[in-house]
C-alpha cells in the first residue's frame, strides 16, 4: 500500500470525526430541523476543508433508517434513530464512516439493540489482521447479532481506496486480509418500518492486528 493512500485516509477519518464532533455540537442546539439541513453542513464542511464527497452523504431518521441508502429529505426529523453516514475525499482516496444518533428519548429495547450494534462493531475489528478472510469476520458479525442478523442484510464492510467500495469485500464470499488493507467494518440492524441502526468505521489492518482510524464516539447520543 502507498504512503500517500494511507496518509490521505487517515486525513479523510480525521476530518469526518472533526465535523461529527461539530454537528452533534448544533444538533444539541436544534439548529437542524430536516435530513437536507444535516447533510449539507456536513457537505459545506468538507468542502470547506478541501476535500470532496466519496459519495452522496446519507441522513435517514425515524423510518427512514431502514433504508441503506436513503436520500435526505426536507420533510421535519423523525423520532427514533437517525442514521449519519458520510465521507471524505482527501488526494482521491475515500474515507467512509456511519454513527447513529437518538431523536428523542431512546425505549430499554432501543438502547439494548443498539448495544448489539456497537459490540458487534468492536468485536468485529478485534478479529481484524492480515491473513484473515473476511468470510469469517461476517460470519462471527452475523453470530454477535444473535436473533437480530434476520435484519442484516448487507456484508460487514469493505475495501477503500480511489472508489469508496473496493476490493476486499468483507461477506459471505471469501477475501483473504493482507497487511496495508483498509477496510470498513459495519454491522447493521433494519427492521422494516421500525429502525435502523448503522455503526462504521475505518480499519488499517496490520500483520498482528489493526488500528482504527476513525475515532469519534460511538456512545449512543439522545436529541431531547
Amino acid at each position: 500500500m502507498s504512503e500517500k493512500k494511507l496518509i490521505s485516509i487517515k486525513k479523510a477519518c480525521e476530518l469526518a470525526d472533526s465535523i461529527f464532533e461539530k454537528l452533534i455540537k448544533k444538533v444539541k442546539k436544534k439548529e437542524f430541523t430536516t435530513e437536507k439541513q444535516i447533510a449539507n453542513f456536513i457537505n459545506r464542511e468538507i468542502w470547506k476543508a478541501g476535500a470532496k464527497k466519496s459519495f452522496p452523504t446519507i441522513v435517514a431518521s425515524g423510518t427512514n433508517a431502514v433504508d441503506w441508502h436513503h436520500k435526505p429529505t426536507t420533510k421535519k426529523l423523525r423520532k427514533g434513530f437517525c442514521v449519519i453516514d458520510f465521507g471524505a475525499k482527501v488526494n482521491e482516496y475515500c474515507g467512509d464512516m456511519t454513527r447513529t444518533i437518538y431523536f428523542g428519548k431512546a425505549s430499554q429495547t432501543e438502547k439494548r439493540i443498539y448495544s448489539i450494534v456497537k459490540k458487534t462493531n468492536e468485536q468485529s475489528i478485534k478479529r481484524v489482521k492480515a491473513k484473515v478472510n473476511g468470510k469469517d469476520l461476517y460470519l462471527f458479525a452475523k453470530k454477535s447479532l444473535g436473533a437480530y442478523a434476520l435484519y442484516f442484510g448487507h456484508g460487514l464492510g469493505h475495501g477503500l481506496g480511489k472508489k469508496v467500495h473496493s476490493n476486499p469485500r468483507i461477506s459471505k464470499k471469501d477475501a483473504i486480509l493482507k497487511k496495508g488493507d483498509i477496510i470498513t467494518i459495519e454491522p447493521g440492524v433494519y427492521i422494516p418500518r421500525i429502525l435502523g441502526i448503522r455503526i462504521e468505521d475505518d480499519i488499517l489492518v496490520k500483520a498482528k492486528g489493526f488500528e482504527v482510524l476513525s475515532k469519534c464516539t460511538k456512545k449512543l447520543i439522545e436529541i431531547r
